[in-house]
């Protein structure tokens, strides 16, 4: 099957990005070195430049010109593992970070509490009606310096209501202890996996350029008959891998580094 033209440009690109022609942090030639060099339009190269854009390979800098970005190093968020009883799963903080970054200092900022209107979606997760209050906490979470993570919690008013759910600030015995203390005790939760492009305000958090998507795990806790904690963490695609450990592993093995 033959491409078209501009497909056959940005191949062409992304093979010599590939093989080191072009580096991190280097300039593609300029448009119209590109237009002389493939015998191409202005337009047909341009819709090649977006293409590599859309795929996360380049940056396009206004009056700087375009250039290649630099490779992201992924980072193991580990979701569970099954002999680890849910009372020991904390849902104030990330998810477990493990690999060679798992020693990488984590840090929250901005935790934001508020009540607000539980939307369709999270509605079906607590199974509430749409518009029903709930108390969601919002926080910000760096590896070192860098963007990690984005963690938002809903909780059904009538569990949350005058408790230190609603307080700003971690909490220090985490979300789940404490729901437990209220009466509600986790049995255990069900994790939902995909991906999307990011809204303006995961955008700007993560500092992505055009055409890198999200990760979104949402996780749906459940006490004894009814769920009581909806957690929405919203990763960088390009900078997560998700694990998820069976039964027993050699501990050798147990939280492999990055590959």
């Amino acid at each position: 099957m033959v491409h078209a033209r501009y497909q056959q440009i940005a191949d062409r690109l992304r093979d010599q990005i590939a093989s080191g022609v072009f580096g991190p942090g280097e300039r593609l030639p300029s448009e119209p070195d590109l237009v002389e060099e493939y015998q191409a339009s202005r337009n047909t190269v341009r819709l090649a430049i977006a293409l590599l854009t859309n795929q996360g390979l380049v940056v396009t800098r206004q009056g700087l010109g375009t250039f290649v970005q630099q490779p992201t190093r992924p980072f193991t968020a580990l979701l569970s593992r099954v002999n680890v009883p849910p009372a020991g799963q904390h849902a104030d903080t990330a998810l477990p970070v493990v690999g060679a970054a798992a020693g990488q200092p984590e840090r929250a900022r901005s935790v934001v509490v508020e009540r607000a209107e539980a939307s369709a979606s999270v509605a079906a997760a607590l199974d509430i009606k749409p518009g029903d209050p709930v108390v969601v906490r919002r926080s910000q979470r760096y590896l070192g310096d860098v963007p990690w993570l984005l963690v938002a919690s809903f909780f059904p008013i009538d569990l949350a209501s005058g408790t230190a759910l609603e307080q700003a600030g971690s909490i220090e015995q985490g979300s789940i202890k404490l729901l437990a203390d209220l009466g509600h005790p986790q049995q255990g939760f069900r994790d939902e996996i995909a991906a999307r492009m990011p809204d303006s305000r995961e955008f700007e958090f993560f500092g992505l350029t055009t055409g890198i998507p999200v990760i979104v795990v949402g996780r749906t806790a459940y006490g004894a008959s009814r769920p009581i904690r909806l957690t929405r963490y919203v990763y960088r695609a390009d900078r997560v891998r998700l694990a998820h450990e069976v039964a027993t592993i050699p501990e050798k093995y147990q939280a492999a580094a990055e590959g």
